[in-house]
């Protein structure tokens, strides 16, 4: 899995990412936003039936992909999905 260190590193979209879920969605916390990053990855590594069908590379770039996109889609509502969790 990439942390999202690694993922700010790699620029481009991976960068714009990073910088936006700890700067937007947790006001520039860098150690929350990881923290809740790869909560995110592990919880899509957990329970996406189809990435047990996948070698391990590619169901960890899987997991990472997913899980950049369900970031993205509460992100367009301002929320972090570790922090919804935490709320409930």
């Amino acid at each position: 899995m990439k942390t999202l260190t690694e993922l700010y590193h790699e620029g481009g979209e991976a960068k714009h990412f990073a910088e936006d879920f700890a700067h937007r969605l947790h006001t520039g916390d860098w150690a929350q936003a990881k923290d809740h990053w790869t909560l995110a990855v592990e919880h899509v590594s957990n329970t996406v039936a189809e990435l047990d069908t996948l070698p391990p590379r590619a169901a960890a770039r899987r997991a990472e992909e997913l899980a950049r996109t369900l970031c993205l889609s509460l992100a367009q509502a301002d929320r972090c999905w570790a922090c919804a969790l935490a709320l409930r």
